[in-house]
């Protein structure tokens, strides 16, 4: 269904459900980050190419004049050479094979990482639109009330029932109603448009689904345990400096001898004696080769420093990394716990608002109540309304975020 709607565009209600798979098949950084994992597959070949034996083969022609040609020197001089090299020891070969792989595990990790952080914006972005589509929801059913109110002021005004004032006043409720509404219709399509740019979709796209407060379980202890063994970012940081701890490795293999092997089989065009006529001969040759550096005027040396140096800074960064992601995880969990306290309230006193609004709207119109009890009893119920919307999304907001921290 996901490729169907990614070959074909989409239209029409998405879940988010869907905006995440969609999420992860087009995001642009998702794309990078897999050719980047293709890219340290290849590192891993190079590397690996240092161990395996090289085979080469060379074929040379000379012609030499008869002032050069002497003794058993032919004038027409063939050679070829097959020649097989292989690597005995090289400890720089094998530290850099894994290295090459660390580096591997780290582009996937990157890649699980970008994807965990991607899942994460959607889904503030599509809660954000369940709350923009809350409100144009509100802003709707308040233009419908002062309509409503209108064409009873207006009812009592010919009747010469209420002054002027209040057929003026609640002409000016109404048109700031229509004004609040279009505000709410235009922060929820700058919104949209933000979410199809992520997801680069085109078409009309609405979020399906409604803003609730979900209920959470885990107590503190689990969820530092779960950030400590899931995170991505924090697995990330102990690759990074795994890597850095095998970039050491590999400068301190230049310390170490290089081994390798070799045999050649050669032929070429020669006299046996200055008087024989010229023949092919032929022969082979096999040998070992040590090569090790006594002195570079330290440049070893240094190289070994700066790479430590890079791995304490790596470590450094871990060490406040799990500092950072643990503050963060405590204070997204006081966030949760706040907002719910916080929507429980609102929703008593939404019973409250929403009861004082029907008595006020009922008196007005029996003629017992004023206009300004009716606009203060409204405003009480939309204010509340709004408030209890914007912390739903709060609240679902940061429980993303909790599930990114421990994901």
């Amino acid at each position: 269904m996901v490729l169907l709607l990614l070959v074909l565009g989409f239209a029409g209600a998405i879940t988010l459900e869907q905006a995440l798979e969609i999420a992860k098949e087009r995001a642009n950084q998702i794309r990078l980050s897999e050719l980047d994992i293709k890219k340290a597959e290849e590192e891993i070949k190079r590397a690996r190419a240092g161990i395996l034996p090289q085979v080469s083969i060379s074929y040379n022609y000379t012609y030499l004049g008869q002032d050069l040609a002497l003794g058993t020197i032919p004038n027409n001089r063939h050679s070829a050479v097959l020649q097989l090299n292989q690597t005995i020891f090289n400890k720089q070969v094998f530290e850099l094979i894994k290295l090459a792989n660390i580096q591997r595990e780290l582009q996937n990790l990157i890649k699980e990482d970008m994807q965990r952080t991607l899942e994460s914006q959607v889904k503030d972005l599509f809660y954000g639109l369940l709350y923009r589509k809350a409100i144009i929801k509100l802003q709707e059913e308040n233009l419908d009330y002062w309509e409503e109110n209108y064409k009873r002021v207006s009812a009592k005004f010919s009747a010469g029932v209420v002054p002027k004032v209040e057929l003026l006043r609640a002409q000016s409720q109404l048109e700031q109603a229509r004004s609040q509404l279009e505000q709410a219709r235009a922060d929820y399509l700058r919104a949209l448009e933000n979410f199809k740019a992520l997801l680069k979709l085109e078409g009309d796209v609405e979020p399906e689904g409604a803003l609730e407060m979900k209920e959470f379980s885990l107590k503190e202890e689990e969820l530092l345990q779960a950030l400590k063994e899931k995170n991505s970012t924090l697995r990330v940081a102990k690759k990074l400096v795994e890597s850095a701890r095998g970039t050491v490795e590999l400068k301190r293999a230049q310390n170490f001898p290089i081994v390798n092997g070799f045999a050649n089989y050669q032929l070429f065009t020669g006299k046996r004696s200055p008087v024989g006529d010229t023949d092919w001969l032929k022969g082979y040759s096999f040998g070992v080769s040590i090569n090790y550096l006594i002195f570079d005027g330290f440049s070893r040396k240094a190289e070994i420093s700066e790479a430590e140096l890079d791995l304490l800074k790596q470590r450094e960064n871990l060490l406040q990394l799990e500092y950072d992601l643990k503050a963060r995880l405590r204070s997204t969990l006081l966030s949760i716990n706040s907002l719910k306290a916080q929507i429980r309230a609102v929703q008593s006193s939404l019973e409250f608002a929403k009861e004082s609004l029907r008595l006020s709207t009922e008196r007005y119109r029996l003629g017992v109540g004023s206009q300004l009890e009716v606009l203060e009893a409204r405003a009480n119920y939309n204010n509340l309304l709004a408030n209890y919307y914007l912390l739903l999304y709060q609240y679902n907001s940061s429980l993303a975020s909790l599930e990114r921290l421990i994901q």
